[in-house]
């Protein structure tokens, strides 16, 4: 059987010469594949169209400009603030009893005039007081009277008596009364005082207004029992308002702080609500700075901040409390160049388009800078192209193309109509 199963496996064995050429015959296709593909290639490489080199195209920056010229400016210093009273008092009682009168406008929110009755103590008491005190005052002027009387008898008595005769001051001095003519007359004047404070807590039962005012609370009614240096009412004058306004320190050179009552502040124009306006006027520089933000505070006083006279009734009444913004007349400047707040570089410099459309970076120092304008008075000529707009990389001498703003070139087309219709004529 082991004899059988080799003969059988020799034929296969003997089989395999057969089949060694196929691996071949594929080694040699596949070299034939990459050669073609090789030289489709360099043909397609060697046949394609070239292109020609050129020199690269130089591109200049496009760059707004602005020709600048001097002029006047007026400094506007913008602040922001708070509403405050100008006048403010605790209206306080300086007699005790029962209230049983009180003004229709006295409530919280009413408007009274100066000296206006607006509540009534009741006067009884201090009615009867007064008649006690001039009974007393009577009672005074009847013993002086009397003790003139006295005075005269004790006169004559004692030229009788003494006859001329040398006497001690003490004796003299008892002998006329004196001593008795000096009680009477303390007490005269001890009874009219009683009586001039009798009347003044009688009219002190009229409570009255000291200024134009408008009452912001009160704490009594009619029926109320007050006591003396008891608080009735809390009044705000309405003739002006106080806006206390922040500011930064350096800003307080451009504008006019009074030194003493009497001296002209800045004008200021308070803005408030929805586009509401009224005018008021520095009045005082407060001695300390803003806790937050340190920052100088001032003073600007608003009158009739109600609107209650005539002229003003169409206004928007200014409210206590409120947030107000501050536009300070300041100073004007004279002959100097005023740029976009986005023409100044790195808070010192300005680019200049120079004659040859080629970029120059100068360095310049600014008097007045705000959130929109910048003051300069050197480092500018008239006439000078200023550019306006941002550039990614600025190079110093770089060419630059302008354009002009879109209001220089609107202010310039009337005049280039004009020379048209001059050439055409």
């Amino acid at each position: 059987m082991g004899d059988d199963k080799q003969n059988n496996m020799l034929p296969e064995k003997q089989s395999n010469p057969a089949r060694s050429p196929r691996p071949i015959i594929r080694i040699v296709l596949s070299l034939v594949i990459l050669g073609a593909g090789i030289g489709a290639a360099s043909y397609l490489k060697n046949s394609a169209p070239r292109t020609k080199k050129r020199p690269p195209v130089k591109l200049s920056p496009t760059v707004l400009i602005q020709t600048v010229k001097p002029s006047g400016y007026q400094i506007i210093v913008t602040a922001m603030g708070t509403v405050i009273p100008a006048r403010e008092v605790v209206l306080k009682s300086r007699v005790s009893g029962e209230i049983v009168e009180i003004h229709p406008e006295f409530t919280e929110g009413g408007f009274l005039k100066k000296d206006t009755r607006i509540l009534q103590i009741d006067p009884q008491d201090y009615e009867l007081a007064l008649a006690r005190k001039r009974s007393t005052v009577t009672d005074a002027e009847y013993a002086l009277k009397l003790e003139l009387g006295h005075q005269a008898v004790a006169k004559r008595e004692w030229e009788l008596l003494n006859q001329g005769k040398a006497a001690l001051d003490m004796e003299k001095e008892l002998a006329l009364r004196q001593p008795h003519l000096d009680k009477v007359r303390a007490d005269l004047s001890a009874a009219e005082a009683e009586l001039k404070a009798a009347m003044l807590d009688l009219e002190r039962t009229h409570i009255t207004l000291p200024f134009n005012a408008m009452v912001r609370s009160k704490s009594v009614d009619r029926g109320s029992q007050v006591t003396p240096q008891e608080p009735l009412a809390e009044l705000v004058g309405t003739d002006a308002y106080r806006v206390q306004a922040s500011l930064p320190v350096d800003r307080l050179e451009w504008i006019d702080v009074p030194v003493q009552t009497g001296d002209h502040g800045s004008k200021a124009r308070i803005i408030y609500g929805r586009g509401n306006e009224c005018s008021g006027k520095v009045i005082r520089l407060l001695g300390d700075l803003a806790a937050e933000g340190r920052m100088a505070r001032i003073l600007v006083e608003v009158a009739d901040p109600l609107g209650l006279n005539a002229s003003n009734q169409n206004r928007t009444p200014l409210l206590i409390g409120e947030y107000v913004r501050v536009k300070i007349i300041g100073r004007k400047l004279d002959n100097v160049f005023q740029i976009p707040r986005t023409a100044l570089k790195d808070n010192s410099s300005i680019w200049i388009v120079g004659e040859n459309q080629t970029l120059e970076i100068r360095k310049v120092r600014a008097v007045w800078r705000d959130a929109d304008v910048v003051l300069l008075q050197d480092g500018l000529k008239p006439g000078e192209r200023l550019i306006v707009s941002d550039l990614p990389a600025p190079v110093e001498g770089m060419t630059v193309r302008v354009e002009p703003l879109k209001s220089e070139m609107k202010s310039d087309q009337p005049v280039k109509e004009k020379a048209a219709k001059d050439g055409n004529s």
